[in-house]
């Protein structure tokens, strides 16, 4: 015999799953990448586009900027793509503390029309509030890696003609972090990074230390640029022991580009003009 309590029980669950298959269904509404929309600026040289990133695995969300070449539109190619970390300040000064920017739509755009590398899609990921957890391989590190690989790079390509061979990672200070993680235990996914005013040492955590005990990638291309004042003379520590490691461990030569900038700061003033020599080594026409 059915009760009415046991019948009440019946609806109540019902309801109840009702309600968690409406409320998953609501969050996943939300697009992982909104549609592409020209961003205007008078700072900005060529194309860039601008799209909203949702991410689930972080459970945030932050502007991208999407510079494209200037032939894009005119053959039917895939094109090398290189993710920049603090992408708020690549193609124009967005929040940047220096009021300066990394100048990377100009250097590109410049290099490509003197044939000096070849066409390359450029994606600007802006940080957020949580920008010292996520760039941090100890911290959030791996969930940032988890939402680029798994969330962003599928939506870039439903929108972009993205090549699968020579992807790319740049970023300066913990940037400049991330984008070794990235190359160095995301290597299937990324083939180069880039790493300016590197902070692979610093206060209470010592990445090199780790890397230690793991395998050296097979395919990794490797730039790395330190300056010599303020913040980077206190960083010169672990880009040193870094090196060393490398080289103890037979890292291939051809496959990395390190020199010491003499007399720069950690700023984006340096990181632009660093930035023009990676260019050219990573993407070599």
């Amino acid at each position: 015999m059915i009760t009415d309590s046991h019948m009440f029980s019946q609806k109540l669950f019902t309801t109840i799953f009702l309600l968690f298959v409406i409320n998953v269904f609501s969050c996943k509404s939300k697009l992982v990448l909104s549609e592409q929309k020209i961003y205007k600026n008078e700072q900005v040289t060529g194309t860039v586009f601008h799209h909203t990133f949702h991410s689930y695995v972080l459970n945030n969300e932050r502007d991208i900027f999407v510079w494209i070449p200037n032939e894009y539109h005119l053959y039917d190619k895939e094109y090398p793509l290189l993710i920049i970390h603090d992408g708020q300040n690549v193609f124009h000064p967005g929040e940047s503390m220096s009021g300066s920017e990394w100048n990377l739509d100009e250097s590109a755009t410049e290099m490509i029309n003197n044939k000096e590398i070849e066409p390359i899609i450029m994606v600007g990921v802006s940080n957020t509030k949580d920008r010292s957890l996520e760039y941090n391989p100890f911290l959030s590190g791996k969930s940032y890696g988890v939402a680029l690989t798994k969330e962003l790079l599928p939506e870039l390509r439903k929108q972009y003609n993205i090549s699968n061979q020579g992807i790319g990672s740049m970023g300066a200070s913990m940037g400049g972090l991330i984008s070794l993680y990235l190359g160095w235990e995301l290597n299937s996914v990324f083939s180069m990074a880039s790493c300016l005013s590197p902070a692979f040492i610093y206060n209470d955590f010592d990445y090199v230390s780790f890397l230690e005990k793991t395998d050296v990638p097979k395919n990794l291309k490797l730039s790395i640029v330190n300056g010599t004042e303020d913040l980077d003379a206190t960083l010169q520590i672990g880009v040193e022991k870094f090196i060393d490691q490398l080289t103890e461990r037979f890292f291939p030569k051809n496959n990395l580009l390190f020199w010491i900038a003499k007399e720069q700061s950690h700023n984006e003033v340096a990181w632009a003009q660093q930035s023009k020599r990676i260019l050219k080594w990573m993407y070599k026409k």
